[in-house]
């Protein structure tokens, strides 16, 4: 690697997802209480949420 050359920063993997009711709004007061962005808030949630079920079967109860 010549000196000038840096690595390539991977970029960050994207989803799109669709909410139930009242969730945006209640991710917009967690986020303006914690002075975070709704993204900060989600991905905190979701780092949560791996290490509490990381390697276990989750019993998800999809509604019809």
């Amino acid at each position: 690697m010549a000196a000038n050359d840096k690595p390539k920063a991977t970029s960050p993997d994207r989803i799109t997802i669709s909410l139930a009711h009242g969730q945006r709004a209640a991710l917009e007061e967690i986020a303006a209480r914690n002075s975070a962005t709704i993204s900060f808030v989600v991905r905190y949630a979701l780092n949560e949420f791996l290490e509490k079920h990381e390697g276990k079967q989750l019993p998800l109860m999809f509604r019809t």
